[in-house]
């Protein structure tokens, strides 16, 4: 790939993390502070969401490379997203360590099951992909 597609791509994967986890927080907002008629979003937060989705876009274009193995590249995205997840949204919470460490578990729980269900579909995907044959027409029109 050519740095302009991966940028394009840098771009749009960031975007769309960024989008989807605004409107999760929001809605997550609106649940909890049921009382409040508003509720806002302080201009921090959004720029801590903004980097971890860069962060994140940046992890995803590094699991598409296909010049390090599997193994190191799975690694690096779950390093990755485990760093983001921590610099931006559990260490600007001032937690204790207890309750960090119990976020980056529920991080890690969680990334395992979303990375397991893909592996799943990626698998299958493939199989069916290997089994499907090219169609030959057997039977032609004698005119």
């Amino acid at each position: 790939m050519n740095t302009k597609t991966v940028l394009k791509k840098l771009l749009t994967d960031s975007s769309v993390y960024f989008t989807l986890i605004a409107a999760l927080y929001s809605l997550l907002m609106l649940i909890v502070n049921v009382a409040e008629e508003e509720v806002l979003l302080s201009a921090e937060r959004l720029l801590l969401m903004f980097i971890f989705s860069v962060l994140a876009a940046m992890a995803q274009a590094l699991r598409r490379l296909t010049v390090l193995h599997g193994a190191i590249r799975l690694l690096l995205h779950y390093g990755i997203l485990a760093m983001a997840f921590y610099l931006c949204f559990l260490l600007p919470a001032s937690m204790r360590a207890a309750q960090v460490l119990i976020g980056l578990f529920a991080f890690t729980i969680l990334y395992a099951v979303v990375m397991g269900v893909i592996a799943i579909f990626r698998a299958r995907f493939r199989a069916n992909a290997e089994q499907e044959e090219a169609y030959t027409n057997r039977y032609k029109k004698s005119r």
